[in-house]
């Protein structure tokens, strides 16, 4: 994410990338999300690294413009943070619950669903998790950031069952471990069960990031990779 890129909201979303199972019908669907300035392709490499077997992976574009990338890069919503920001996070969210319910009508239920992201990616599979009227299978967060944990706290109707593994760069610019680490860290008071971890890296992803991710994976949903 660099600050001096600006979104034109007039971009709308592009259609999903599908990866199908290379081994028969698919048990597991992951939604991948890209991060700002990036666009679907950006993390077709990490769903392939992590080897999960029988998963169907879906890649949604971001449906924002981020300028200054040639109308290659796009983002879930405005930064840095601006009036217009808020708005296209909810148009984001609602783009993306669809999206969940498109994947739950191709034969997945709710708890064979696992939404992945990267930086704002990130943030965005928590804030489409935790408005979910059903909990999904799980979270993985990388190098990302809670939105309005503050405001959670007050509700009764959280998806507490969905488990989440987060990690992030000790060595961060884009975005400082402490102020990720104090954000995520809300979801463990709100009740959810959280896998933190920390890498030697800046704003990116590791192989040890990735090793990680498969065991969260197969502890969750018990099958080998």
């Amino acid at each position: 994410m660099k600050s001096e890129r600006s979104i034109n909201t007039s971009i709308k979303l592009l259609p999903v990338i599908e990866l199908p199972s290379a081994e028969g019908k698919a048990n597991r669907a992951l939604i991948v999300l890209h991060g700002w300035g990036a666009n679907q392709h950006d993390l077709i490499p990490l769903a392939q690294s992590l080897k999960q077997p029988s998963t169907h992976c879906f890649f949604p574009n971001a449906p924002f413009d981020v300028s200054g990338t040639g109308g290659t890069g796009k983002g879930w919503f405005s930064f840095p943070m601006n009036e217009n920001s808020k708005r296209e996070r909810i148009k984001s969210r609602e783009t993306l619950i669809s999206l969940v319910n498109d994947v739950q009508e191709k034969g997945f239920t709710p708890k064979e669903i696992v939404l992945v992201g990267f930086s704002q990616g990130a943030g965005m599979c928590l804030d489409v998790m935790l408005h979910m009227k059903t909990p999904i299978g799980a979270v993985v967060a990388l190098s990302g950031f809670l939105m309005d944990g503050e405001k959670m706290k007050g509700r009764e109707d959280l998806p507490t069952e969905t488990p989440i593994f987060a990690a992030h760069g000790l060595y961060d610019p884009i975005l400082p471990l402490k102020q990720s680490k104090e954000t995520l860290h809300t979801l463990k008071e709100l009740g959810f069960s959280l896998t933190w971890q920390e890498y030697p890296i800046a704003h990116e992803i590791s192989h040890d990031e990735i090793g990680d991710i498969r065991v969260f994976l197969k502890k969750v949903f018990g099958t080998t990779s």
